[in-house]
């Protein structure tokens, strides 16, 4: 494992002591354990970024596309396919 130096306040110092002692673990211990919870917190962060870029790409598409088929009736279009079905089937 490797070693650093790392300054922080009096302030902060005592929380760690204050929590290493309830949780029975070393202050390297614990500035680990807050790190590998921060990076959590950041990886979970950067997912939502990239979740929330997918919607509006998804959006935007949807309205390029709504744009382009404006008129297009859908239903009358499946109409058509179940009516094509059908007369084939019965011509059988």
């Amino acid at each position: 494992m490797t070693r650093i130096n790392i300054s922080i306040s009096e302030n902060i110092l005592k929380k760690v002591d204050n929590y290493k002692k309830y949780i029975h673990i070393s202050r390297s211990g614990l500035v680990v354990r807050a790190l590998e919870n921060f990076f959590v917190e950041i990886e979970n962060r950067i997912r939502e970024e990239r979740k929330n870029e997918a919607v509006r790409e998804i959006i935007g598409i949807r309205e390029k596309i709504g744009k382009e088929l404006a008129g297009w009736d859908s239903t009358a279009e499946i109409r058509k396919l179940r009516e094509s079905r059908w007369k084939e089937t019965t011509k059988r």
